[in-house]
C-alpha cells in the first residue's frame, strides 16, 4: 500500500486521537507498535488499517483511492475528501 507513517499521523491528529487510542483501535498490544508505524517501521495489516479509518471517521476506500492517486509519497492526502 502507498501509505506512510505521516498519513497515519495526520489521520490520527485529525480525529483528535492519541497513539494509545489508535493502538487500541488497531488491536495491537502496545502503543509502541502504532508509534513505530508512524515512524515507517512496519505497517498495519489491511484489517488494522480499516479499523483505524473507521475509528477516525475516514472512509477507507476513499482514503486508499486518494493515496493511489497522489503523484508521490511526499504529497499529502486531503483527508477531508475521505471523511465519512
Amino acid at each position: 500500500m502507498y501509505m506512510t507513517g505521516r498519513d497515519l499521523r495526520r489521520m490520527r491528529l485529525s480525529a483528535h486521537r492519541t497513539t494509545s487510542d489508535m493502538a487500541r483501535i488497531a488491536g495491537v498490544k502496545t502503543r509502541k507498535t502504532y508509534e513505530n508505524w508512524e515512524k515507517n517501521v512496519g505497517t498495519p495489516s489491511i484489517n488494522q488499517f480499516v479499523a483505524m479509518c473507521d475509528g477516525c471517521d475516514i472512509d477507507s476506500a476513499k482514503f486508499v483511492g486518494l493515496m493511489l492517486q497522489r503523484p508521490s509519497l511526499q504529497d499529502e492526502v486531503n483527508l477531508s475528501q475521505a471523511s465519512k
